[in-house]
């Protein structure tokens, strides 16, 4: 890219977030996405299968990629559209203080959770204090910029910011961590996890739970908010891993919506939409399909190892593994102001280079983690044999899917090929998730910390928090804490009665926001 044209992104970035900041945020999460598709069915049920695990219900603690299917019973303070733009939820708009000391939330005033609690500012309190204290909290860190909670008005929640922070919070709190639940149900104890009831105040309810099987909700009594959404009699989820299954039971009938990612199933999936018998949306990745290293485990403390192993992979010869549909990246935010247009992956593919470093370090062994029977298992046993080309002993070790994320987080494995490196809207979120937060890919957060500080300071202008992540990410590539490898594609397939399926949010991460998906009497 050219200086000229990333100049001119760097102008459209800036005006975006100039919008946010003075809160001139209009819409909602997907528009109406009914228009021209005939008379809705609101009697119907939707029958969606998944791969992404689901383990319990409670937004403050969930498992990685388990907060798309509670959008559907809980309302977030902000959403994201299908374009990847953070749009209003419960809060109407959104200001920073000048000085950086809070941010301020102008709140819906005709929402009433479904247990008949008023949603107000209070509320907001009740949900932010628990996501920040709970112990077993997996929103923590997304709300760490958070110092405390201003109850202004019923309709007006300030958050309070140690200045120099919190330019994340707009985009997390579209997540997980800005889901509300009752503050009566918090009180009464109710079993979140399981059986949530009425603790919600989003278009459905659930009814029937069981981790990782089967999740049914129904619509919710009373008249909802948004028009778009909760215009089904309910939904019925159930999680299959395989992409195949998953696929035939939509050309079978069986199912009317899913998701696959595997080449076989996209090929499939573009040829079934083109004969016009399903509907079929493609969309590549924002997840990077890479390796996640922990650089103070076992030999991958020697920085020789974590090089060699990057110049081991071909991203080429992995494109080939998905029929082309995994495209090369060296990068996380490619074509954005947060990514340097004049930086150069350090380590290209180079076998003999590879070889020659682990000759010169005396031999290396290394355990491969991956998600068996996912998209990550055929590239997983491609890098094995070309470590293994490069003279390095390296083993595959299988483990479930539910699994896999939670215990590379807890540390249990030195190395793994994820599909599961997610470039946040905003970065300051890929900082805290993966190299000081949750993943911990930095060996020193402290040395680091500075220039996270310093680039997450929502008082700062684009272009000069993206000089600090430039730099970041320069030490995220240089230091071999992430390989980036190439970005897969997802394919929607639903059918042809399936209302909305077409603009989901988030596909471009493997996951779904339901919410406004509908379906036609015929």
């Amino acid at each position: 890219m050219s200086r000229l044209a990333y100049r001119r992104r760097l102008a459209v970035a800036v005006t975006a977030l100039a919008t946010l900041a003075v809160g001139a945020c209009s819409g909602d999460a997907a528009g109406d996405p009914s228009a021209a598709n005939g008379e809705i069915d609101p009697s119907a049920v939707l029958r969606v299968t998944a791969s992404s695990p689901f383990q319990n219900l409670d937004p403050a603690q969930l498992a990685p990629g388990g907060y798309p299917y509670l959008t559907l019973i809980y309302d977030r303070l902000t959403m994201v559209d299908a374009k990847d733009n953070i749009v209003p939820g419960l809060a109407t708009s959104w200001t920073f203080a000048a000085d950086g000391s809070y941010l301020e939330l102008a709140l819906r005033n005709d929402v009433t959770f479904h247990d008949g609690t008023p949603f107000d500012a209070n509320a907001v309190k009740v949900n932010i204090e628990r996501g920040q204290t709970l112990p077993a909290s997996t929103v923590k860190q997304d709300l760490a910029d958070i110092t405390g909670v201003t109850v202004v008005d019923a309709h007006t929640a300030r958050l309070n910011l140690k200045p120099g922070t919190g330019a994340v919070l707009p985009s997390a709190l579209a997540t997980a961590a800005g889901m509300m639940v009752s503050p009566k149900a918090i009180t009464d104890g109710v079993n979140l996890k399981l059986a949530p009831g009425n603790a919600g105040s989003g278009p459905y309810v659930a009814t029937e739970f069981v981790p990782n099987e089967k999740y049914v909700v129904k619509r919710a009594t009373g008249t909802y908010w948004d028009p778009n959404a909760g215009r089904l009699a309910g939904m019925e989820i159930t999680r299959v891993p395989q992409g195949a299954t998953r696929i035939n039971g939509v050309i079978n009938g069986q199912t009317d919506l899913s998701f696959v990612s595997s080449a076989n199933e996209i090929i499939e999936a573009r040829q079934l939409g083109q004969a016009g018998q399903l509907k079929v949306t493609t969309r590549p990745f924002r997840n990077v399909l890479g390796i996640l290293l922990r650089a103070n485990k076992g030999d991958l403390k020697d920085k020789r190892v974590r090089e060699a192993i990057a110049r081991s992979v071909d991203p080429a010869a992995i494109k080939a593994l998905f029929a082309d549909t995994c495209t090369p990246t060296r990068s996380i935010y490619p074509g954005s102001p947060w990514e340097d247009p004049a930086a150069k992956y350090p380590y290209e593919f180079d076998l003999a280079k590879a070889k020659a470093l682990i000759a010169e370090v005396g031999g290396a062994k290394v355990s491969i983690s991956f998600s068996a029977g996912t998209n990550t298992e055929q590239p997983a046993t491609a890098i094995q044999a070309a470590m293994s080309q490069a003279g390095i002993n390296a083993t595959l070790n299988p483990t479930p899917n539910s699994e896999t994320e939670a215990r590379f987080i807890a540390g249990d494995f030195e190395l793994e090929v994820s599909n599961t490196f997610n470039p946040r809207i905003d970065p300051a979120g890929t900082v805290n998730n993966y190299l000081t937060g949750n993943y911990k890919l930095a060996t020193d957060p402290e040395a680091i910390a500075p220039i996270a500080a310093k680039a997450a300071d929502p008082r700062s202008s684009v272009e000069e928090r993206a000089k600090q992540y430039h730099q970041l990410w320069d030490q995220l590539f240089s230091e071999a804490w992430f390989i980036p490898i190439c970005n897969l594609t997802n394919a929607t397939v639903a059918s042809p009665k399936v209302v909305g399926a077409e603009q989901l949010p988030w596909t471009n991460l493997g996951l779904f926001d339901l919410r406004t998906v509908a379906m036609t009497k015929r």
